[in-house]
């Protein structure tokens, strides 16, 4: 994200990345969050993800679950240009 020299808007995007063993794309956008700015203007941006977000659909188990593994979590203001990154352990769950 940058700073400019007049008023915008911005959307922050938050790309996730599943463990390779959930057979997902390798990055499924799973929140976004609109926001206007003043020139010269910073703001600190909350997107908020639950189970729901972060689960998978499993055919064998007819349903959602939450697969266990290394997540990617990926946020900027494009698909291509996600500056923010960090990874997390998560014990899945379900079917």
């Amino acid at each position: 994200m940058q700073s400019g020299v007049r008023a915008g808007t911005e959307v922050a995007q938050l790309y996730l990345g599943f463990p390779a063993s959930a057979g997902e794309p390798p990055r499924v956008l799973r929140g976004f969050e609109r926001v206007s700015l003043a020139a010269g203007e910073s703001r600190t941006v909350t997107i908020e993800l639950g189970p729901r977000q972060m689960s998978c659909w499993s055919t064998s188990g007819h349903g959602p679950y939450v697969p266990s593994g290394t997540f990617r979590f990926a946020i900027g203001g494009s698909s291509r240009d996600l500056p923010l990154q960090a990874l997390a352990e998560i014990q899945g769950f379900g079917p």
